[in-house]
């Protein structure tokens, strides 16, 4: 009796043992097809998403549909270009000016400064101007040599370290402001650092300044741009400098500043060519 007992037990465990496997393997089989629906759906997402990424992207991370107003102007674009294309070229970090770039210099500020001859008629008459409206300047720096500019560059990184920083960490900080030794646009004769009589200051401190707002209200009658506005540092990679004015040519800078775009902006647009 206890043999045929001990028989059925077994039987039993035998009959638990196969159902608990068919249990288990229907169960795997369910959440590996859900695995694969997951993967294929990922794989659709992803799919879609490099599609998206696929679009022609600006470096200014803007797309194509938001450049119309480039695609409707790109001939008068061109045509500015080609009518001042000494007073627009670019110099930053990432457009270094030819090694034997010479800009035609001649003296300013009773001798103090050198700055470009292409802007020196349009630099007289702003300042006359302004000065019948009651404003008054420092032009503090004009024109600077590859050696003058890179000094700066050099004394601004030790002020830096002298306050704890790494020399890479200053080199970074310090290329916020002032450019290294072929990059910058004081190599190039047409850009002036004016600052306000009465302050001498230059920091932002100048933007509310009477006279700083006339000049950024009225210097592109004159050939003059704001070099570095307030909420494009992501694009020319320069802090806000309302001080700096770069000479661009009437025709350039009444496009430039109407548009509400940069010099970098501007090259951008003769790239595309859409």
């Amino acid at each position: 009796m206890l043999k045929q007992l001990f028989k059925k037990v077994l039987r039993c465990i035998l009959y638990a043992v196969v159902i608990l496997g068919i249990f288990y393997y229907v169960s795997f089989k369910i959440q590996s097809t859900e695995r694969v629906n997951t993967k294929g759906q990922y794989t659709i997402q992803l799919s879609n998403n490099n599609e998206k990424q696929d679009k022609k992207v600006y470096k200014d991370n803007t797309s194509l549909d938001d450049k119309n107003y480039v695609k409707a102007n790109y001939n008068k674009y061109m045509e500015i270009y080609n009518n001042n294309k000494d007073t627009l070229i670019l110099a930053n970090r990432d457009n270094p000016l030819p090694t034997d770039y010479k800009p035609s210099l001649r003296h300013i500020c009773n001798g103090r400064l050198e700055a470009s001859n292409e802007l020196y008629s349009s630099l007289v008459q702003m300042l006359a101007d302004a000065k019948l409206q009651g404003y008054t300047y420092w032009i503090s720096s004009a024109y600077r040599s590859a050696e003058k500019q890179q000094k700066l560059v050099d004394e601004d990184v030790y002020t830096c370290m002298a306050n704890g920083m790494s020399y890479n960490d200053a080199l970074e900080e310090v290329y916020k402001e002032t450019m290294p030794a072929g990059c910058s646009e004081h190599q190039t004769g047409l850009a002036l650092d004016i600052l306000c009589s009465g302050n001498s200051v230059m920091d932002a401190s100048q933007k509310d300044e009477p006279g700083n707002k006339w000049l950024r209200k009225n210097c592109y009658k004159y050939g003059f741009i704001l070099r570095y506005p307030e909420d494009k540092s992501g694009i020319t990679g320069i802090n806000f400098e309302p001080w700096h004015f770069r000479y661009v040519g009437k025709e350039a800078a009444k496009f430039i500043m109407k548009s509400g775009i940069t010099l970098e902006e501007f090259h951008m647009a003769l790239e595309q060519n859409v």
